[in-house]
């Protein structure tokens, strides 16, 4: 580990050893260093919590237990700080998980308007490096579901990890970065908790539809043995209903909470759903000696009793109601709504649901045409800063660090990709409850140790193949001067928008040994830290 010139000590966190926000920690002398470690974590920190900050904590524990900093007073904050004016930049900083100087190039190059075409037509981009290196690097995230079936017994030690090891790189490496970002919108909204079948599920259901159409994705998800396990909908018949999956398809995937259901709705659509279960495969299957051929009626929509047959009739019942669920003005505006939180702002006006609502029904749910409506020059001009989710943060540092990432299959520590993931609660396939991650930043604007402890797993290694992302300084170091070095930061993580105030710190850090490798990788750290890179 590189150690600071001023101590002899670590300006990062040593190989296994963690930052602890009451650590005894020696610093550099004021006179060597004027960018204090601890004061510019700190700041970070009161930028990101409004001066809240529960450290160590899980953020379900964090929001329960300290006053939650209200989403306007973050936004305060960072807007104290943040130079952010570029349409352009605005538009890269929303569809990717993190804009590389590589990004902020070909938007320059083609303009706004064809570069969100691009991307909003992802298979016509050249993504052959990315898929080449997830399927040499992991084909278990390719096995199908007999393959999965087949390694059950050892599926968190064969499966899990280099699955969402490959997710990650994906996510870092991929030239589709807009169908990143949906994928990972989609996930959270279909979500499943982790069960052998759920990468099928990701790879078929939710990869294969974020550009796509709506509609085909409820009706793909419908099919998927993974969500009708995670729902008890494998359970449930005519002898005893299970109502999980008929709640959460009308409450969470379509009309939303308040979409025009009762209960009474929720008990009647469970009953349509009889007979949809799986086999001894784990393939979806529709059993018609399962199904409750009785008189039914669902928020209004009648089901007359007929005999108990063999065939389809029974599940026509269910395909029936869930092509009114797809259709319902209610569910093309909580979509709206949704999409508009994750892109724009956490309060969109009525003006703007309405009109990604209008592109919904216009279109019968086409994605893309939402996505045009949602980002528009006029509101990227006016949507506030956003806090990354850690996943998101962590990965815009991959992106941004120029670090080598070595195939790796020690996903279950606590060093590297994995155990950062985990101490960060943002695990893939780990929420358990259907609502998926939360998409609110007073929900994660704790654990700031571990979003720092996370940026050392990424820049706090020099050479070591094999478990940690690797960094150099050489590529940062085009000039002799610190002046330089941070114009080198600043076009590789920040477009050219670097705020002044970093600007200077970062210089001023330098500045005593502008090419010294160790100070170069620190300031890169002090980057990643720093509350403009954690907003985007």
């Amino acid at each position: 580990m590189p150690s600071s010139p001023a101590t002899g000590r670590s300006a990062l966190p040593d190989e296994g050893e963690s930052l602890d926000s009451s650590a005894s920690r020696a610093e550099p002398s004021p006179s060597s260093s004027p960018l204090a470690r601890r004061a510019f974590l700190e700041s970070s920190a009161a930028a990101l919590t409004g001066g809240v900050l529960a450290t160590g904590m899980a953020p379900a524990l964090a929001e329960a237990q300290r006053q939650r900093a209200p989403y306007s007073l973050l936004i305060e904050r960072l807007g104290q700080r943040a130079e952010w004016k570029d349409l352009d930049l605005r538009l890269l900083r929303r569809i990717t998980l993190g804009m590389t100087a590589a990004d902020v190039t070909a938007v320059k190059a083609i303009g706004f308007d064809r570069y969100l075409e691009e991307q909003l037509n992802p298979d016509a981009l050249d993504d052959s490096a990315a898929e080449t290196r997830i399927r040499t690097r992991y084909p278990q995230f390719f096995f199908t579901q007999g393959e999965l079936l087949a390694r059950e017994d050892r599926y968190w030690q064969d499966v899990v990890g280099p699955a969402n090891r490959a997710i990650v790189e994906r996510a870092a490496f991929s030239r589709r970065q807009l169908k990143e970002r949906m994928t990972e919108f989609w996930a959270d909204h279909f979500n499943i908790a982790n069960a052998p079948p759920r990468l099928v599920d990701y790879r078929d259901v939710i990869q294969r539809h974020a550009l796509g159409n709506f509609g085909d994705m409820v009706r793909a998800s419908m099919r998927s043995p993974a969500m009708l396990i995670y729902l008890d909908q494998v359970w449930s018949t005519k002898w005893g209903v299970n109502e999980n999956y008929a709640r959460e398809l009308m409450e969470l995937h379509t009309v939303g909470r308040d979409g025009g259901y009762t209960q009474q709705d929720v008990h009647e659509f469970a009953r349509v759903l009889t007979g949809w279960t799986i086999d001894a495969n784990r393939n979806f299957l529709y059993r018609a000696d399962y199904h409750d051929f009785n008189a039914k009626t669902v928020m209004g929509m009648e089901f007359p009793a007929r005999n108990p047959a063999g065939g389809t009739a029974g599940m026509d019942e269910a395909m029936q109601f869930a092509e009114y669920l797809i259709r319902h003005p209610s569910t093309a505006r909580f979509i709206a709504t949704k999409l508009l939180r994750w892109f724009i702002r956490p309060d969109p006006t009525p003006a703007q649901v309405t009109a990604v609502a209008a592109a919904y029904a216009s279109t019968g749910g086409d994605i893309k045409a939402m996505l045009r409506v949602v980002l528009t020059r006029n509101q990227l001009a006016n949507a506030p800063a956003k806090l990354k989710r850690p996943f998101h943060y962590y990965v815009s540092a991959l992106r941004t660090t120029s670090v080598t990432v070595d195939p790796w299959s020690n996903w279950g520590g606590s060093e590297g990709v994995g155990g950062a993931l985990w101490d960060l609660n943002h695990q893939h396939f780990q929420w358990q409850t259907p609502d998926g991650y939360p998409d609110r930043a007073e929900y994660w604007a704790g654990l700031m140790v571990n979003r720092w402890n996370a940026m050392s797993s990424i820049l706090g290694n020099w050479g070591q193949p094999g478990q940690y992302p690797r960094f150099t300084a050489v590529p940062w170091m085009g000039t002799t001067t610190a002046t330089g070095v941070v114009a080198e930061i600043n076009r590789r993580m920040f477009g050219g928008e670097m705020t002044t105030a970093l600007a200077t710190e970062l210089t001023n850090w330098l500045q005593p040994a502008p090419t010294n490798q160790q100070r170069v990788q620190q300031a890169v750290y002090y980057a990643t830290c720093s509350p403009e890179f954690q907003y985007y």
